[in-house]
C-alpha cells in the first residue's frame, strides 16, 4: 500500500483481493459491466460460466449489493483473499453469489492473487507518480489550506479493467483501471472532476 497525507487530506494507493474476486464472479455470472459496477470489463477473457438464464436477476442484484459493500469502506490495509468469503456470501443474504463463488473459488482466488502479485511487483514504476499529480490536484484545488474542508480519506484501488477509467464509489473511493494509473494525461482527466466531488468546497 502507498499513503500519504496533507492538511485536510489522506490518500492510499492499492489493489484489493475481496474486490478483484468480485469483479471475476461478475464476470462468471454473465452480469453486464453495464448492469452493475465498473463499467468496464476485466482485462482478462474470462467466461460466463452461469447456464442458468433464470438466476441472471438475482445474480445482479445480489452482486450489485455486495459491490456497495465492499466499496462503501475500503480497510486500511489490504485484505487477502479469504477462505471464509463464502459463508460471508451465504450469511450475509447471496446465495445465488455464494454458490457461484463455491464452484469457482479456486480460479477466483487465483486471479485475485495474481493481480495481487502484480500490483506489488509493478506498481512502483507508475503508483509514485499517479500520487504526486494527484497531490499537485489538492493543492491547485485549494484543499491543502481551505480552513473549512472537511478531511478525507480517499482510497484508490487498482484493479485490472480492460479501459483506462476510473469511479468514484462512495464519498472518497476511487475504482480505477491499471492502464489508467499508468497513463499520466488519462489519469489527470478523470480524478481532477473527483477531487471537486470530494471536495466540493475548493
Amino acid at each position: 500500500m502507498y499513503l500519504r497525507r496533507g492538511n485536510n487530506w489522506s490518500l492510499a494507493i492499492n489493489t484489493n483481493q475481496n474486490m478483484l474476486m468480485a469483479l471475476y464472479l461478475r464476470e462468471l455470472s454473465g452480469v453486464h459491466p453495464a448492469e452493475a459496477g465498473p463499467n468496464s470489463r476485466l482485462a482478462s477473457n474470462i467466461k460466463n460460466r452461469n447456464t442458468i438464464d433464470d438466476s441472471h436477476g438475482q445474480l445482479k442484484q445480489e452482486w450489485s449489493s455486495w459491490w456497495d459493500s465492499l466499496t462503501a469502506v475500503v480497510p486500511a490495509s489490504e485484505p487477502e483473499a479469504s477462505d471464509a468469503l463464502i459463508k460471508r456470501l451465504e450469511d450475509e443474504g447471496y446465495p445465488a453469489l455464494a454458490r457461484l463463488a463455491r464452484a469457482h473459488y479456486g480460479q477466483a482466488t487465483v486471479f485475485a492473487q495474481q493481480h495481487a502479485q502484480d500490483f506489488a511487483e509493478n506498481s512502483g514504476k507508475y503508483v509514485p507518480h499517479r500520487m504526486d499529480e494527484l497531490e499537485r490536484i489538492l493543492i491547485d484545488h485549494g484543499v491543502e489550506h481551505d480552513m473549512q474542508a472537511t478531511r478525507q480519506e480517499i482510497h484508490l484501488i487498482d484493479v485490472p479493467l480492460d479501459e483506462p477509467r476510473a469511479w468514484l464509489t462512495g464519498r472518497a473511493t476511487i475504482v480505477a483501471s491499471t492502464s489508467l494509473l499508468r497513463d499520466s494525461k488519462a489519469f489527470h482527466g478523470f480524478i481532477q472532476p473527483m477531487v471537486t466531488i470530494i471536495f466540493p468546497g475548493g
